[in-house]
C-alpha cells in the first residue's frame, strides 16, 4: 500500500514516543508518558485493531499470589525476586483501581480460593505448613494481615480443603480495556491498528520498518508486545497460550469468586451467571508454546471434563452447554522467570514485556517502570 502525503507527514510524523503494542502495558505506558509530558506526540501502533494477545482475552482475575505458586516459584528463583514480583502485582492492581475506579472496570472483591483434592493432597500439606511464614513475609512487604487462611469447607464436589486469599477480586476485562483506551484518547494519544513492525535501525532517530513498507521515524521506540516481543528481540520471553471456555447462563452457580487448582494451571470464576474456566496448559505444554491464537482440542476437552466433574460434580444430569471459547497468548520466561522484563535495549529503544500470565495486575507498574527508566 502507498501511504499518502497527509498520512506520512502528519499522522505519522514528528513522533516523540512510538509504542508498539496496544495492550494493557502499551496503553498505560502511553498514558504515563503523556501525563509526564503533555506536549509530547505519543503514538501507539499494533498489527491488530487492538491488543489481541492477552489484554482482551484474559479471564479478568484481579489476583497477585497463591500459596502453591509461591512455593513452586521459590524452587527456581530467589525469595527476593518472588516476593518483589508479588509486590508489583499487588500495587499494580491498586493503581488500576485507583485510576479508573472499581465501578468502571466492574472490580468486585470476592476473594479467591486455591482448591485441593485427593489428587494433590501433598501440595495441600505443604501449603498449610507454609502459610504462617508466607503471611509473615507478605505482612512485612504489603502490610496485609493474614493474606492466606485455610478452610475445610468448600462447595465444590471433590475438594478436601482450600486456602483463601480475601484480598483478591475479579473484574471485567472488556471494561478495563475500554477504560484505559478511552483515557488515552482523551489525553490526545494517537492509537493506530493495522501496522506491523518488522525491524528498526538507529540513526539520528529510530527508523521503524513496517510489514507494508512504511518507514516511521521516532525519537524513542518502546516495545510492549509481551510474548510477541521475542519475534523482534532476542530476549528470554516465550509465548504461552491459554484456552478459555464460558458456560451457558445458569439459574444457580456452584461457586462465586476466583478459584484456582493445581498451582494455578486451572482457574475459574463466575461472570454474568456463567462459569468461566481456563487453563489446563499442563496437558500439552509443547502445543501451547505457540504464537498462533488457535484452539487446542486436547485442552478444550479437558476443560469441559473439569467443569463437569470438578466444578459441577458428576451427579449433574445434563451436560453444561459452552457458549464461548477462545485462546490468548501470554509471555513467560523460558527458565520459569516470572519477573517482568523492563530494560533499555539500545539508546532510545526500550522493552516492557514478559508479564508471566499476570498482565492485569502487573501492567500499571510495568508501564510506570519503563517510563521511569526512560527518564533516568
Amino acid at each position: 500500500m502507498n501511504y499518502s502525503y497527509w498520512e506520512t507527514e502528519h499522522l505519522l510524523a514528528e513522533i516523540d514516543y512510538l509504542i508498539v503494542g496496544m495492550g494493557l502495558v502499551g496503553l498505560q505506558t502511553a498514558v504515563a508518558l503523556k501525563e509526564k509530558e503533555p506536549k509530547a506526540h505519543v503514538v501507539v501502533i499494533d498489527r491488530h485493531a487492538w491488543g489481541l494477545g492477552a489484554s482482551t482475552r484474559n479471564a479478568g482475575f484481579g489476583c497477585f499470589a497463591n500459596v502453591s505458586e509461591i512455593l513452586d516459584d521459590l524452587k527456581t528463583d530467589t525469595p527476593e525476586n518472588v516476593y518483589q514480583t508479588i509486590q508489583k502485582r499487588y500495587h499494580g492492581l491498586h493503581k488500576l483501581r485507583n485510576k479508573f475506579g472499581d465501578q468502571a472496570i466492574d472490580y468486585v472483591a470476592k476473594g479467591s480460593c486455591e482448591i485441593f483434592t485427593k489428587q494433590n493432597r501433598d501440595d495441600l500439606s505443604a501449603a498449610i505448613d507454609s502459610i504462617q511464614a508466607i503471611n509473615t513475609i507478605l505482612h512485612s512487604e504489603l502490610g496485609l494481615e493474614r493474606t492466606f487462611t485455610y478452610t475445610s469447607n468448600n462447595p465444590l464436589p471433590n475438594a478436601i480443603g482450600a486456602i483463601r486469599n480475601s484480598y483478591e477480586g475479579q473484574l471485567n476485562t472488556g471494561k478495563l480495556y475500554k477504560s484505559i483506551y478511552s483515557f488515552g484518547q482523551q489525553l490526545g494519544i494517537k492509537l493506530y491498528g493495522g501496522i506491523e513492525v518488522k525491524a528498526w535501525e538507529k540513526a539520528d532517530k529510530v527508523a521503524v520498518q513496517t510489514a507494508d513498507g512504511l518507514t516511521i521515524k521516532t525519537n524513542n521506540l518502546i516495545i510492549c508486545t509481551n510474548a510477541f516481543a521475542s519475534q523482534l528481540l532476542d530476549e528470554d520471553i516465550a509465548p504461552c497460550r491459554g484456552q478459555v471456555i464460558v458456560s451457558e447462563p445458569l439459574e444457580q452457580l456452584p461457586c462465586e469468586g476466583l478459584y484456582m487448582y493445581n498451582q494455578g494451571y486451572y482457574y475459574w470464576r463466575d461472570i454474568d451467571n456463567r462459569i468461566l474456566l481456563g487453563g489446563a496448559r499442563n496437558m500439552d505444554i509443547k502445543g501451547e508454546t505457540s504464537y498462533e491464537i488457535n484452539s487446542n482440542d486436547t485442552i478444550i476437552s479437558e476443560l469441559k471434563r473439569f467443569m463437569m466433574e470438578e466444578i459441577f460434580g458428576k451427579d449433574v444430569q445434563t451436560a453444561i452447554g459452552i457458549d464461548h471459547q477462545w485462546s490468548g497468548i501470554m509471555g513467560m520466561g523460558k527458565d520459569h522467570a516470572k519477573a517482568p522484563l523492563v530494560k533499555r535495549v539500545e539508546p532510545n529503544v526500550y522493552l516492557a514485556a514478559r508479564l508471566g500470565g499476570m498482565g492485569v495486575a502487573l501492567s500499571a507498574t510495568v508501564a510506570e517502570d519503563v517510563v521511569t527508566l526512560m527518564h533516568s
